[in-house]
């Protein structure tokens, strides 16, 4: 038998871990050999047909596709070609996008065989070895599978508490590691509910750790490879500061080449000697989840904030230099324009080196989904499920707020735009509205690159506030290296 796993990236550049799993898996327990396990990796601009006819010339028996909001659609449509080019090859999707709703997914895609409702390692390799034997799945828990015209579902999988008993998919052959963002997990779940988020796949056992000196082996492995940047994907990667200390000790101890590393932390838990121990391991980007400020959105959404150690965290990260990133999510329900407002000036106060919004994604499996109705809430019924509406936020309130994440997007990050929202009598958030109005009524200057849009933009705005424009056009010219002359017109 013969097994093709595959996936359509967000971001090329990362490695497959949930196809690696599955493979290590399959070949440790042997199921398969590991050449009869094929992985293929597509991007964006790769078509369906195009993505069809390579599974295809890898002649399997069994199609295995990982699904995420960024890439259902096409996998969808890949799975029909496939039905009705070959239709003797069995369909098994996997992933957050699927899992949630196996049963709909099966009704209304009827060239898809089975669905794997949660982890996959073990509840995959069960499936092949019985189509591999000639058997009936129909035993196998954790499964949604098609049964002629009949669907049917078996019970929830038991959840696999030791995830050390997960084959390592470091030292797998299948992807060339030169250039590339090594994705690694020292984790799985979260303990914090949440209920805009997937992290914690509604399981009664919301946190469990691969060993550490597992993890360590993982990482010393590819410290000795060619590769572009570690991801450690944790939901938080500092939910046990101690653990977290312990990691970060031995990739400074190890990290002789200094490669990058990348991860989500939980600002509250970082103190003096985290952030001392993130810089000598080379952490190089931090992703910070704020979210809102808003105590009742904050309620409402079951999100945890305490916000003097969150600042205090913060001033950690800063005093070491790492580099970290604000994340603020518009549209949560409870939320209004307003209140969004004040977060957007808060987080734009914080002088992180980045920051970003997000629009609300009413993602399947999570407790927002199953509270939709109740919060009125209105979202999109195809992926990637942005919010419409709630009570407190128009589709005209989604719109604007969908203007704003592009807009933090493109100028968030500037540390002249910042300081001018801190004028006397001006606003972050003023100064993005008023970019919005400048952006649309400019179109000929979206054609220019970025720091002299910026610029030009920030005499427009000093000249509507009657604010003096010398110190921005200079910081400006510092920030974005414009020609000491254009400074001097400009001024």
């Amino acid at each position: 038998m013969k097994v093709c796993l595959a996936t359509v990236h967000a971001n090329p550049a990362f490695t497959p871990l949930a196809l690696l799993y599955l493979k290590a898996y399959l070949v440790e327990q042997n199921t398969l050999e590991a050449g009869d396990v094929q992985i293929l990796e597509f991007t964006g601009s790769d078509t369906p047909e195009e993505i069809t006819q390579r599974l295809l010339d890898c002649a399997p028996d069994v199609v295995g596709l990982s699904c995420y909001v960024w890439n259902v659609k096409k996998l969808m449509a890949v799975g029909r070609q496939i039905r009705e080019r070959r239709p003797g090859v069995r369909i098994v999707l996997g992933g957050p996008e699927v899992g949630p709703m196996g049963r709909a997914v099966l009704e209304g895609n009827p060239q898809i065989d089975c669905i794997v409702k949660s982890e996959g390692e073990l509840v995959f390799s069960q499936i092949v070895q019985i189509w591999k034997d000639g058997g009936d799945i129909a035993s196998v828990e954790g499964i949604c599978f098609r049964r002629g015209a009949e669907v049917v579902e078996t019970a929830d999988a038991p959840i696999l508490e030791d995830l050390n008993l997960l084959a390592s998919p470091c030292r797998l052959p299948d992807i060339d590691p030169k250039g590339r963002v090594i994705c690694i997990e020292t984790q799985r779940g979260c303990v914090f509910r949440c209920n805009f988020c997937f992290y914690n796949k509604d399981m009664s056992i919301r946190n469990r750790r691969f060993d550490l000196d597992r993890v360590k082996q993982e990482i010393l492995f590819w410290l000795e490879q060619d590769i572009e940047q570690i991801y450690l994907m944790d939901p938080i990667f500092n939910l046990n500061a101690a653990r977290a200390k312990e990691i970060c000790r031995f990739v400074a101890a190890h990290n002789h080449r200094c490669i990058p590393f990348h991860t989500e932390v939980w600002a509250e838990f970082i103190d003096e000697e985290m952030a001392r121990l993130m810089q000598a391991a080379h952490f190089k980007f931090l992703e910070v989840g704020l979210q809102t400020t808003d105590q009742a959105v904050l309620v409402t959404v079951e999100r945890r904030l305490k916000l003097t150690r969150f600042l205090e965290g913060l001033g950690h990260l800063k005093r070491f230099r790492i580099p970290f990133e604000v994340q603020l999510i518009y549209g949560l329900p409870g939320e209004t324009r307003a209140t969004f407002r004040r977060s957007l000036d808060f987080a734009a106060n914080l002088q992180a080196p980045q920051m970003s919004v997000f629009p609300l994604m009413v993602l399947p499996g999570t407790e927002l989904r199953r509270k939709a109705k109740a919060l009125e809430i209105e979202f999109d019924p195809e992926p990637p499920y942005f919010i419409r509406s709630h009570r407190s936020m128009s589709e005209a309130d989604i719109d604007y707020g969908l203007k704003v994440a592009d807009a933090v997007g493109h100028v968030g990050s500037s540390w002249t735009i910042r300081l001018l929202g801190r004028e006397s009598g001006v606003t972050f958030a003023d100064v993005i509205d008023e970019w919005l109005a400048w952006a649309v009524a400019r179109p000929a200057v979206e054609a220019a690159d970025e720091g002299s849009r910026i610029h030009q933009f920030i005499l427009h705005f000093c000249a509507l506030k009657r604010i003096e424009p010398r110190f921005y056009a200079a910081s400006a010219a510092v920030e974005f290296t414009f020609r000491p002359e254009a400074v001097a017109a400009a001024a």
